[in-house]
């Protein structure tokens, strides 16, 4: 009789658990279609982004419907890219990630290593040899074709081989002075001035963002005093340095979600006479329109979350700088946004200075140089931009 009851009761047992665990089933399935329901109705009603500033990059956009991409298969493929993208929250759920896979110890996440001295660097990326090769060829083509006028060409270390001692041990790095060399050997009719050697020498100084991918005032400073004398310049050699900015957190932090310390930013005002105007053509990479500000340092993106803008405001298709240096030279600058800091250093020299990011410039540079009396040309870029370039080629056919 009393075994009887013992199984009666565990079989009772049972059937409350099997009800309690079918009950936890459903209210996990009702909670999860309601909150794939919630989404869809978010994603509906929600104007898609453009840029992401965390991510520091254009977002992808809702695909055209066409036959003959849906039988290719790329219709699928480019609207798979669109709801990844524009997922609501994203933010929140990339961060949520980056954070158990620190939790778990990992040392790179999301393409940013987690590196010694609080520095968070950008894993390396292969060179586009394709596009490369394209982009050396047309430097070459556009060299000859404007013989009479000075070429110089200045491609700048990343942190991921200047501050290669601080990478976790057996994290792969880029031989970037090897792959410098070899872009100098393949251009002709060009000055090419060797920055790397001056970076590495100064690789305990604060040259690059502890939370950014860009590098700081004081690398192009030191950059510039190679850069001048290949260009005919006599630098002044006095500064007023300004600290603008001590809490910058900037694209790398927010990628992998992890901000050890916040960055100071500085801009470097040379003691000069020379005085100067920039005016803004076009719309920024981010869609935003141009800059009130007449100065190449814009103070209102302090207010923004990727603070490095505080240098014309990001990056426009054209840029140009009138000053008062008289001195019969005019400067053309093929650039990414590494040189934003660069031209703090560079104005006095010039009469004008035309900032043009192939990137989004669509106009005529032939116009450009004939119209502006152009006696200089620089192209001006981080080695990670310069080997993955894909618009620089078709930029100097125009």
């Amino acid at each position: 009789m009393e075994q009887s009851n013992i199984t009666r009761k565990s079989a009772a047992r049972r059937q409350r658990f099997q009800k309690m665990r079918q009950l936890q089933g459903s209210t996990l399935t009702v909670c999860f279609f309601a909150l794939v329901l919630l989404l869809g109705l978010i994603s509906l009603f929600s104007s898609d982004r453009a840029f992401s500033d965390t991510e520091n990059r254009a977002l992808a956009q809702r695909p055209k419907f066409t036959w003959d991409g849906a039988a290719s298969g790329q219709f699928g493929k480019d609207f798979s890219a669109y709801t990844a993208d524009q997922f609501p929250a994203r933010n929140f759920w990339v961060k949520l990630n980056n954070k158990c896979e620190r939790i778990l110890g990992k040392e790179e996440i999301s393409g940013v290593y987690i590196c010694d001295d609080d520095y968070l660097i950008e894993t390396p990326s292969a060179p586009n040899e394709e596009e490369l090769a394209k982009n050396l060829a047309a430097i070459n083509t556009f060299v000859e074709g404007h013989s009479e006028l000075d070429f110089h060409v200045c491609i700048v270390p990343n942190a991921i081989y200047v501050m290669q001692d601080k990478l976790p041990k057996n994290a792969p790095g880029q031989d970037q002075a090897k792959g410098i060399e070899q872009i100098r050997q393949q251009l002709s009719g060009v000055n090419f001035p060797d920055v790397t050697k001056i970076l590495c020498a100064h690789k305990d100084e604060a040259l690059y963002y502890r939370t950014d991918h860009h590098w700081t005032s004081l690398a192009a400073s030191y950059a510039f005093s190679q850069l001048a004398p290949s260009m005919a310049i006599s630098p002044v050699s006095d500064y007023d340095i300004y600290t603008v900015s001590s809490s910058f957190e900037g694209t790398l932090a927010n990628k992998c979600g992890i901000a050890p310390q916040k960055d100071i930013i500085e801009i470097y005002v040379p003691k000069t006479d020379v005085i100067y105007n920039v005016t803004f053509s076009g719309t920024s990479e981010t869609g935003e329109e141009t800059p009130v500000s007449r100065s190449m340092y814009v103070r209102e993106r302090l207010n923004d979350k990727n603070q490095y803008t505080v240098f014309f405001g990001g990056n426009y298709p054209l840029v140009t700088i009138d000053t008062t240096a008289d001195c019969g030279r005019t400067l053309l600058m093929f650039k990414d946004s590494y040189a934003n800091c660069m031209v703090q250093f560079l104005y006095p020299y010039f009469d004008h200075i035309l900032m043009v990011d192939p990137r989004y410039y669509t106009g005529s540079v032939a116009s450009l140089i004939r119209q502006n009396n152009v006696t200089d040309v620089l192209f001006f870029y981080n080695y990670s931009t310069f080997t993955q370039d894909t618009s620089l080629a078709n930029a100097l056919m125009y």
